[in-house]
């Protein structure tokens, strides 16, 4: 019987100290009438609803349609989740009996600030964080990190809501110098996402594998 209530109550501690954690500092107390209040209604966590939809992303350089996307809200608001279908063979492992995809979820943290994790069929996962830029609204995440080369990165990653209703998003990424500076952006990808209802059925959505 001691064994028993001594499990139920460290249980209970457990429990107390994860809900006591970073993630649920952030929830908003009930409301004067005491009635529940939606922990991520506020606006911190409608930052990144321009991005929410389905989208056709058209290289933004060359116009030449790149993948679909689809990004819906979770969890009650309180997170990201995107399905990203890749539409050329760009990235496309050797040798792959597929193209490349992937998805990621992003979510508020602490500061408050944007995190993000991609992950990929192609292997690895990718975590990026950052914060709105007041400027223009935009998006704006980064990380640094030191590649199998022992060189050392910086990317960063936009996503720009346009007045006319489609996102800009790109990502750059920089390697050190011998100087300790930063060296000149590389561009891995350049994206105009326009709205799959504008777009309609010109182009045909991927099955999901």
């Amino acid at each position: 019987m001691f064994r028993t209530k001594a499990k139920i109550a460290s249980g209970a501690a457990v429990a107390a100290v994860l809900l006591a954690g970073p993630s649920h500092a952030q929830t908003p107390p009930a409301g004067d009438d005491g009635e529940f209040v939606e922990p991520c209604s506020a606006e911190p966590f409608r930052q990144f609803d321009f991005w929410v939809g389905e989208w056709v992303a058209f290289d933004y350089d060359t116009g030449v349609v790149q993948g679909i996307d689809r990004i819906e809200k979770i969890e009650h608001g309180c997170a990201l989740r995107q399905q990203w279908s890749q539409m050329t063979d760009r990235y496309r492992t050797p040798g792959a009996p597929h193209r490349y995809g992937g998805m990621s979820i992003t979510s508020l943290i602490p500061g408050p600030r944007w995190q993000q994790m991609w992950v990929g069929n192609a292997g690895g996962a990718i975590t990026v964080q950052g914060e709105r830029r007041e400027s223009d609204s935009a998006i704006v995440l980064t990380q640094e990190f030191a590649g199998p080369d022992g060189v050392e990165y910086h990317r960063t990653w936009y996503w720009v809501p346009e007045p006319d209703g489609t996102v800009h998003s790109w990502g750059e990424i920089r390697t050190r110098q011998d100087d300790g500076e930063w060296g000149e952006a590389q561009v891995p990808w350049n994206l105009r996402y326009v709205s799959r209802s504008v777009v309609g059925n010109l182009v045909e959505a991927p099955a999901d594998d």
